[in-house]
Parts: C-alpha cells; sequence; structure tokens
C-alpha cells in the first residue's frame, strides 16, 4: 500500500524557493521509487476550478536541463532540504542500486559511477 502524497500550502511551498531538495518520487501506477536532487527555482500552485495540480519548478543538481523541470506535488513521497553539500552523497549511498549499476570491475579495469 502506498503513502499518500505530500499536501503543500501555499507558505510551504514557496518556502522552498532557493533550497536544494531530495526528492523521492513516485506515481500511482508504478511501484518503483525515484531519488532526485533537485534546485527549488519556483512553485505553481494549485488554484480550484481553474488549475488544480500544483508543482514545483526544479532544475536537476547536476545541471542536465536547460530549462526548468515540473515536479508535480502529487507525485512526491519524500522531500527532504539538503543543508550540508555532501548530505545527498551519504543518503544516495545507502539506497540499493538497481542491478544494472551494481557491476564490478575486472582487474586491471576501472570502475566509475
Amino acid at each position: 500500500m502506498s503513502k499518500p502524497a505530500l499536501v503543500f500550502d501555499p507558505v510551504t511551498a514557496i518556502g522552498f524557493i532557493g533550497q536544494t531538495v531530495l526528492v523521492e518520487l513516485r506515481w500511482d501506477d508504478d511501484n518503483e521509487m525515484l531519488w532526485r536532487c533537485y534546485h527549488v527555482v519556483g512553485v505553481v500552485l494549485p488554484v480550484p476550478g481553474v488549475f488544480e495540480e500544483g508543482y514545483f519548478l526544479t532544475m536537476p543538481f547536476d545541471g542536465s536541463e536547460d530549462l526548468p523541470v515540473e515536479v508535480y506535488f502529487d507525485s512526491i513521497n519524500t522531500l527532504r532540504v539538503v543543508r550540508d553539500r555532501h548530505a545527498t552523497g551519504k543518503v544516495l549511498d545507502r539506497l540499493p542500486l538497481p542491478p544494472l549499476f551494481q557491476g564490478h570491475a575486472k582487474e586491471g579495469e576501472c570502475s566509475h559511477a
């Protein structure tokens, strides 16, 4: 049974602007969780009867996008502000990696993430 999505009131959502966050994403039709690190650069608040879905405008921490990416409130399972620049690596080191990334280097080979 999946945990309900987080609910963001306007003051809380706006308070994340300018923060670096570690986000656990999930979708109703997928049991797999996805962890991502973003810089929150904006927020679009839901307006009942006009626009029902709120979301954060984010820039991926790794700089992989030139324009902000939408992270909808209803897909966020967990959201944590990163205060220590090494915290993201500490948390991600504890997460189980998919088999695709768990290869072992053979003797004489280098293994890079």
